[in-house]
């Protein structure tokens, strides 16, 4: 009989995901990981099979509870301050990103560092980002129809095009947080993301 897990799998993962975050996948070793999780490594080696395993996990569990949670907040609202203004959605989607991350600092996007450092040669990881992105798209496209259909957005735009251009705007804004933490710099970016909106 397989023995319990005695761990709680989204507290762990929650802990994986903050020491992958600020140290990147090279630099987090398996005693980071267990004085982060306070697993022995025995247990992760048991629940996630290696270092590389864990890390996938995670970029699943950040996929699902951070990027999957913000887009359905903020671009795909039932009821918020954002279904009857779509577009203001948008624009807080992409600029509550910058707000620090765990321990208070300017972490960027798990899933955009990881792409970044990993993606050249890890099909996983660059089918993860994929998966992630792709949400994003659809998310900030139903939004961008959403304000064509109140009559916020003209009639003319392609919504999916844009929407494919306001990613490549944020994502290129994450990558300059890592090397920018003062953040200077964002009040500029948010001026080229409204001009994508109006």
């Amino acid at each position: 009989m397989a023995r319990q897990k005695e761990f709680n799998q989204d507290v762990v993962l929650g802990k994986a995901i903050e020491c992958f975050w600020q140290r990147g996948f090279s630099a987090t070793s398996m005693k980071h990981l267990e004085a982060a999780t306070a697993l022995t490594p025995g247990s992760i080696y048991n629940s996630f099979g290696s270092k590389d395993g864990l890390f996938l996990a995670c970029l699943d569990h950040y996929n699902e509870t951070v990027i999957g949670a913000r887009v359905k907040q903020y671009l795909l609202p039932a009821e918020a301050q954002y279904l009857n203004d779509p577009l203001a959605g948008i624009e807080a989607f992409i600029e509550t990103a910058f707000d620090p991350g765990p321990a208070e600092l300017c972490l960027g996007c798990l899933m955009v560092n990881s792409s970044v450092e990993l993606g050249p040669h890890e099909e996983s990881v660059r089918l993860r980002s994929k998966t992630a992105m792709k949400k994003v798209v659809k998310g900030m496209q139903h939004a961008l129809g959403q304000a064509q259909a109140i009559g916020q957005l003209g009639s003319d735009i392609d919504c999916r095009q844009r929407a494919q251009s306001l990613l490549l705007l944020f994502n290129g804004m994450l990558v300059q947080w890592r090397g920018s933490p003062d953040k200077q710099w964002l009040k500029h970016a948010m001026h080229s993301v409204k001009d994508l909106l109006h």
